[in-house]
């Protein structure tokens, strides 16, 4: 099924609109009574109460990871995502359809649209480590809390598809169609939204799981530090995991550093999981980025390049249309700007100067910097879509 992009960021604005007023009963993960929970396995607990919720323990805390996500985003009578367990594993069968905004598609920048899918995933309670990495293959490589796909860093002809030459068109939300309509992520993906805020002040929240089982948590380590820049016997593996006496072994998203996600797993993968040949191989990937990217940098710059959350924000843009190529500068302002997963309110343009006004959340995520990309709409082609990355950054207070 393809579902309009268009059709539905109105759905989505709905729908933000009813978790506004549903995210107010999930359970406050520090309220969580052990005692009302069924130890499954591992980390893993349900709920002893009908309709069954889904818990991972995550340090000393009970984490609902899965409800703020079972929602009908694109309003065909099924949920994003439907959790259940038998013996051995978590069950997630997933539309691999985003719940937050994204570029329309087709665009100048990609022609593909994004299709609503049928996936199973199948995330063991007790994940084993190998004896040797498992290549991460080109296709699904693990799932955001979401249920939207994680894909390796390579694009179709096997170069990174985040830097250098081969740089693909992701939109602000670090996501993009390929050819089947699969909605996928290349890199962190911002806009992955949960009850849990990641505001640098403690370790990042979990925000999906490799398909070996073991969890991904956001960029964060501790209050201030990043896992990418961690040294000595608790830097991150070429896998980008490392282990814990807390949370055992994990992954953690490194923006703006290779391999981005996952660069091989540490573990067993399902093979069940697992849509490419089903003979794997063996060792980590290597960034193989070359040269200079060849999108367009039509936006220029962003300004001013941060701000505080839980307030609204007035940015200009500054286009420089002399640097577009195949695809010209429309005349007239943008019909669409996002910044991160934050959709602008309202847009203005004299000459090369946009302007556009945000809403950040008073949980909005703190410290990473994020993408901005612009639409123009066209009766007679597909909309002229331009993007610039790391451009933006929540902060908790403005610079004096």
């Amino acid at each position: 099924m393809i579902w309009g992009s268009e059709m539905f960021r109105n759905t989505y604005s709905m729908w933000v609109c009813l978790m506004a007023l549903s995210c107010t009963t999930l359970v406050a993960d520090d309220d969580v009574d052990p005692a009302s929970l069924k130890h499954l396995a591992g980390y893993w607990y349900v709920s002893n109460a009908e309709p069954s919720v889904y818990y991972y323990k995550d340090a000393d805390r009970y984490l609902d990871l899965f409800s703020y996500h079972r929602q009908d985003s694109n309003n065909d009578g099924i949920d994003n995502l439907i959790v259940r367990h038998d013996a051995t594993h978590i069950i997630l069968d997933s539309q691999g359809y985003p719940n937050h905004p994204t570029a329309v598609f087709p665009n100048s920048g990609n022609p593909n649209s994004i299709k609503v899918q049928q996936f199973q995933f199948r995330l063991p309670f007790e994940p084993q480590l190998n004896d040797h990495i498992t290549r991460v293959p080109m296709g699904p490589i693990g799932v955001a809390l979401n249920g939207v796909v994680f894909f390796n860093p390579f694009e179709a002809g096997g170069m990174n598809a985040v830097e250098g030459y081969s740089e693909v068109w992701l939109d602000s939300c670090c996501g993009h169609p390929e050819q089947r309509g699969v909605y996928h992520y290349h890199k962190y993906p911002v806009c992955v939204k949960s009850p849990f805020r990641d505001n640098g002040k403690r370790h990042s929240p979990v925000i999906g799981f490799a398909f070996d089982g073991f969890p991904v948590y956001g960029p964060y380590e501790a209050d201030g530090v990043m896992a990418k820049d961690l040294a000595g016997d608790k830097a991150l593996d070429v896998c980008n995991g490392h282990k814990d006496d807390v949370r055992g072994y994990h992954y953690h998203v490194t923006p703006g550093r290779f391999p981005y996600v996952l660069g091989g797993y540490a573990g067993v993968p399902d093979p069940a999981n697992i849509r490419g040949p089903r003979r794997s191989q063996e060792g980590a990937i290597e960034d193989n980025s070359e040269g200079e990217s060849r999108q367009p940098k039509v936006i220029a710059s962003v300004r001013p390049g941060s701000a505080v959350p839980g307030q609204k924000h007035l940015l200009t843009i500054e286009l420089a249309p002399e640097k577009a190529n195949r695809t010209p500068v429309p005349e007239g302002k943008p019909d669409w700007v996002q910044i991160g997963p934050f959709e602008a309110l309202s847009i203005e343009r004299d000459g090369n100067t946009v302007r556009v006004e945000i809403q950040i959340p008073e949980d909005a995520t703190v410290g990473v910097l994020m993408d901005c990309h612009i639409e123009f709409k066209s009766a007679n082609r597909p909309r002229a879509v331009f993007k610039s990355n790391d451009v933006f950054r929540v902060v908790e207070q403005e610079d004096p």
